[in-house]
């Protein structure tokens, strides 16, 4: 049995207010600071960072630290490779786990790109 998945507006709110530490997505060792402008979004997936330089090395290479991943279409988790399909939509980069969801989404979106009841 996994983490439950909670969909909530302010998610930092939420992770202080529940006292949940979070480890740097980048250096797990290092815990993360709960800063909105120190997160990164892969598919549905929130990753939070201690400082800028750990949200930097996320990004030049997301699929090292990304891990599991939510298909944004079919819902199914996956762990996406660099052969996973991918597209950038609004600046945030979504994998998907065939190419079929790939072409819906890049069909329909917004349809996809936002957690319904988030």
């Amino acid at each position: 049995m996994g983490c439950p998945r909670i969909f909530v507006q302010d998610p930092e709110r939420y992770l202080l207010d529940q006292q949940i530490r979070i480890p740097d997505a980048a250096r797990s060792a290092q815990p993360a600071r709960l800063d909105s402008t120190l997160r990164a979004r892969v598919n549905h997936e929130l990753y939070y960072f201690a400082d800028r330089a750990g949200r930097d090395r996320f990004w030049r290479d997301p699929l090292r630290y990304c891990g599991i991943v939510t298909d944004p279409v079919s819902r199914k988790r996956f762990r996406p490779s660099w052969r996973s399909p991918r597209t950038d939509y609004h600046g945030q980069p979504y994998f998907f786990t065939d190419r079929l969801t790939y072409r819906t989404f890049k069909a329909m979106p917004d349809s996809f790109a936002l957690r319904k009841g988030a």
